[in-house]
């Protein structure tokens, strides 16, 4: 579940008089079926929800203490302990999970009108909640971190440690004094891919990337097969020749770059001006006979192998895959590995020793095709 959309519902609630229950799992320790940032919304006399905090019989207990706590706006934090027994209902893991329990009513929807605001346009900053034994819940949104910390009331090493988890992408509990808490949660510009080439493999990289929360772009020369019908999850749509097209995108170090177009003519033109870019990821589909000679060619205009190294093609993970989903699937999954483990030993780049290695092509030759 996408968190956009947990906050979206939540201003829709807010805005026809409903309270709302915000269920966030704060921290964990040991295995446990959900992990820090899981949330979920809680809501009605029946306990309707969107999101999840990992299922099972948390999930449940979950739900009915939110109930409980909806007539009033107030907070409670709730610790689970998974003895790890093989009890089914306690469940294996053995681990242990804080989750908090924030309840909001009317007064709280320019919040969440922001917090939907700002993601929908690929902004970020941090959410904080203010977890307190003696006060009402207290969330509050930062959008510039640098110029809003000097209006908080924060120590300086816990403004630091905002700034840190945001820049770090990642959720985490700070004490601070008299039995105070807070979560701070990242609200992080949402990845962009741009796919350039819309074939039939374009398509189902579109849509697996857009149910992961990347943004999408796709890229082609060709109107007939580049349109909002074809492509209905992608978020913006470019007819353009592939020398021209960079001039209408912006590429930054949160972009992602995936090489699918028709032929290996548009690959060497999309590819020369991808790795002059400052993108997290760039991919080509193809061989690897098809990537050397191309990453030669490259070579010979001037290019560095420095740059080149960055390429990773054949493009996916090994998986087998066979069909364009399967393809598709294999490409999303590096995405998806990258962003969150970065370039590890496990998915290495294309290796290019020496110019020669690249002309004589000594590379075994893969098979990769673009459906």
């Amino acid at each position: 579940m996408d968190d956009l959309e947990i906050y979206k519902k939540a201003t829709q609630l807010l805005s026809t008089g409903e309270n709302i229950a915000l269920v966030t799992v704060i921290s964990t320790t040991g295995s446990t079926p959900g992990k820090v940032g899981y949330k979920m919304l809680v809501w009605g006399k029946s306990g309707e929800t969107i999101g999840t905090v990992g299922g099972g019989l948390v999930e449940a207990q979950i739900i009915n203490a939110a109930k409980n706590l909806l007539p009033k706006i107030q907070d409670q934090v709730f610790r689970f302990d998974f003895d790890g027994t093989g009890d089914i209902e306690r469940g294996i893991c053995g681990g242990s999970m804080e989750l908090l329990i924030e309840t909001f009513d009317s007064e709280s929807l320019p919040l969440f009108k922001e917090v939907s605001r700002i993601i929908e346009d690929g902004g970020g900053g941090a959410l904080i909640s203010i977890i307190s034994p003696k006060k009402p819940p207290k969330k509050i949104f930062l959008q510039n971190i640098l110029d809003s910390a000097a209006n908080i009331d924060f120590p300086a090493e816990v403004i630091e440690s905002i700034k840190t988890a945001v820049a770090k992408e990642q959720s985490q509990k700070k004490k601070l004094e008299n039995g105070v808490e807070i979560f701070i949660e990242p609200i992080f510009e949402p990845p962009m891919v741009f796919i350039f080439g819309a074939g039939h493999l374009s398509y189902y990289i579109s849509r697996f990337a857009k149910s992961l929360n990347f943004r999408v772009t796709v890229c082609d020369d060709r109107e007939e097969f580049v349109s909002e019908k074809r492509f209905p999850d992608a978020d913006n749509i470019i007819v353009e020749n592939f020398e021209n097209v960079f001039d209408r995108i912006n590429i930054n170090k949160n972009s992602y770059i995936v090489v699918v177009t028709r032929g290996h003519r548009c690959d060497e033109i999309v590819l020369e001006r991808a790795v002059k870019t400052d993108a997290r990821y760039i991919g080509m589909i193809g061989s690897k006979r098809k990537t050397l000679t191309i990453l030669n060619r490259l070579r010979e205009k001037g290019i560095s192998q420095e740059a080149l190294r960055r390429v990773y093609s054949p493009i996916g993970i090994s998986i087998g895959a066979v069909t364009p989903q399967e393809i598709a699937l294999s490409i999303v999954c590096e995405l998806v590995k990258i962003r969150r483990l970065g370039d590890t030993s496990q998915t290495p780049h294309m290796t290019i020793a020496s110019s020669t290695n690249l002309k004589e092509g000594s590379r075994e030759a893969g098979s990769q095709k673009n459906p």
